[in-house]
């Protein structure tokens, strides 16, 4: 995800909560859906815990329980499909093109036509011909074959980029763009990669995310400033970075933690170079923090790090207890490797957490609350090896929850369910991986 509406510092998680609050009116009922007619089941059923093999591979510091990987390949390539997280619901884009979707639907983000949620993967109804999906805070978007835009879901700040502010339960096209190769949803604004290596962002641009100069929201693509040459974009809650051709990456937005990698904690509305970077191969923005795969297969990350999200193994502080005063800020403005991973294949981010895949396996660390490590235990800035989750071929970060696709095409979620947002068919958070039901 990356991504999600509860921000990157204290400041914005009041903001974004305060306009949610003014958004959603009445309650929304979630119930569990049926399957679509001739979506069998796949990977077994839901809640099914996954065993793994076990060997051992040597960290930086200690010494992990890594499962056995018997393939590292995806097979068939664009036969498998591609997971995505929000910040309560999760996507995914089947091998025929379609999208399906699953958890909270508060907003229209499962593309139903509805706001009921589902516990289970449901069709986006309509939607066709789909080369790529991106899932943030409430809204989802996907990119069409013909190289245009479609999202749904909340639009409070124009982030659906139709030109109004008005959510939609089915996907819209975003206004007069095209050439579009890749599309990336943050908490409360969108962004689009072009053929022309330009990118265009539109939605909140509280703290400058929308890169254009200013601090002017827009409900229409508007182009980044003085940017061109991206291979690649994502959108956090409140910045947005993007991997350059040579390797180098550049952020822009909120600063309060250092998300931006610049060396400063000051907000930019132009895109900024993070600094001693080089050799990026991909990059993922999460709440307050950023992280970038490497030529080097070794990660690194930088941000807050109050949970260990940066997973550099820093020594945490303790859980608050109700009196004490604040813990001292924990956050970097500059890149941190991720310790003991090596052979990294592709890393994700959620709200405050990060997940890589090496050799087909899923490392976490960060924050836990809610099991989104998949592990047992409390917040780590140590990378753990999550335990069932071999054969994987990318991972996705929610909010608060994890999902792991495998090479044959299934997928396994873990961490808070308390939407439905892990695909079992019920509610029921899940500290180790669970089978998603008819992927």
């Amino acid at each position: 995800m990356t991504d999600s509406v509860l921000g990157a510092s204290q400041r914005s998680r009041r903001t974004l909560r305060r306009r949610l609050s003014g958004v959603v009116v009445g309650v929304v009922v979630v119930v569990t859906a049926t399957a679509c007619p001739g979506d069998a089941p796949s990977g077994g059923g839901g809640g099914t815990t996954v065993p793994a093999s076990t060997t051992t591979l040597p960290g930086a510091t200690t010494t992990t329980t890594v499962p056995v990987s018997t393939t590292t390949s995806i097979p068939g390539g664009s036969t498998v499909p591609t997971l995505v997280a929000g910040r309560l619901h999760t996507c995914s884009l089947r091998p025929d093109s379609t999208v399906r979707c699953w958890g909270n639907n508060s907003f229209g983000q499962l593309g139903t036509g509805t706001l009921t949620s589902s516990t289970i993967p449901v069709k986006v109804p309509g939607l066709t011909g789909v080369t790529a999906i991106s899932a943030g805070g409430f809204s989802t978007c996907a990119l069409l074959a013909d190289t245009t835009v479609k999202c749904w879901g909340n639009n409070a700040d124009g982030q659906l980029g139709d030109g109004s502010s008005t959510s939609s339960s089915t996907p819209v096209s975003v206004f007069n763009l095209s050439g579009v190769t890749g599309v990336a949803v943050g908490g409360s604004h969108t962004c689009a990669l072009k053929s022309d290596t330009k990118v265009s962002c539109w939605g909140d641009n509280f703290s400058g995310q929308l890169g254009t100069g200013s601090n002017s929201p827009a409900t229409t693509p508007r182009s980044v400033s003085g940017l061109i040459g991206v291979t690649s974009v994502s959108a956090g809650d409140a910045h947005t970075c993007a991997l350059l051709t040579a390797g180098g990456v550049t952020c822009w937005g909120d600063n309060v933690n250092g998300q931006l990698g610049n060396g400063t904690f000051t907000n930019s509305n132009v895109a900024s170079t993070v600094t001693g970077l080089s050799g990026a191969t991909s990059i993922v923005a999460g709440a307050g923090f950023s992280c970038a795969d490497r030529s080097t297969g070794v990660p690194a990350c930088w941000g807050e790090n109050l949970y260990g999200q940066l997973g550099n193994g820093a020594v945490l502080p303790p859980p608050p207890v109700q009196g004490d005063p604040p813990p001292p800020p924990m956050k970097e403005n500059t890149p941190q490797n991720v310790v003991g991973l090596v052979g990294v294949s592709g890393t994700d981010a959620g709200d405050d957490h990060g997940c890589a895949v090496f050799a087909g396996n899923v490392a976490c660390w960060g924050r836990n609350d809610s099991s989104q490590l998949g592990i047992a235990g409390g917040n780590t800035s140590n990378p753990t090896l999550v335990a069932g989750t071999a054969n994987v071929s990318q991972i996705a970060g929610g909010s608060s929850h994890t999902c792991a696709l495998k090479t044959d095409g299934t997928a396994l979620c873990w961490g808070d369910n308390s939407s439905g947002q892990l695909g079992t068919g019920n509610f029921t958070s899940a500290t180790a991986p669970v089978s998603v039901i008819a992927l």
